[in-house]
């Protein structure tokens, strides 16, 4: 079992799993035995825009982000820290291309598993269907509440959030990253970060 090839990921993954529902030691086993150990480079691309994701990914260590292109420009539509599960799970389950790119924004040690290795688990009784339906909920919950900051939020405001309620944001991501999540400038967002404090 791959995962457990580092001290200390194992238990970090059945925590983070059973933060979404409980699971039997069998389960959890069967759950862990489809991870893989990779260790990619800072800039290394893990799914391209045009390609089927097939895919999910638990970081244990590092940062991603998953930005899409618009006329050319990147448009960054979400960041993953460790304990965080990347990937984009609508390509991921309609198996059509992604509209997105995931790279790696720093040296990473992540834990993946395919489609072909994950259905087969994930699939089979309903500890699983509990499972995914609150993985799933969290998800759907964490989006509304990005989407609705941008229509509910002035940018100051947007950044303040961010400020708050992940701080993470603010200390990992470099600017020009983090302006294009909040839909401004790299020049608003230092003039906000300068009355700010």
């Amino acid at each position: 079992m791959e995962i457990d090839n580092i001290p200390g990921a194992l238990d970090r993954f059945r925590k983070k799993m059973e933060s979404y529902a409980p699971l039997s030691d069998d389960d959890f086993q069967r759950m862990a035995g489809m991870m893989h150990e990779k260790h990619c480079s800072r800039g290394e691309v893990l799914l391209r825009e045009g390609q089927v994701c097939n895919k999910y990914y638990f970081i244990f260590k590092g940062c991603m982000r998953s930005f899409g292109l618009e006329n050319g420009k990147e448009i960054n539509v979400k960041f993953y820290f460790e304990d965080d599960t990347a990937a984009d799970f609508a390509s991921f389950r309609s198996e059509e291309p992604s509209n997105f790119y995931l790279i790696a924004m720093e040296d990473s040690i992540v834990y993946y598993a395919t489609k072909t290795e994950a259905v087969p688990v994930l699939s089979n009784g309903a500890t699983f269907e509990r499972f995914l339906f609150r993985f799933f909920q969290q998800l759907f919950l964490i989006e509304e509440e990005h989407s609705n900051s941008f229509k509910l939020m002035p940018p100051e405001e947007r950044y303040n959030f961010l400020l708050e309620h992940k701080p993470e944001y603010l200390q990992r991501i470099p600017l020009v990253h983090l302006a294009s999540y909040l839909g401004i400038s790299r020049e608003t967002l230092t003039r906000i970060r300068q009355r700010t404090g």
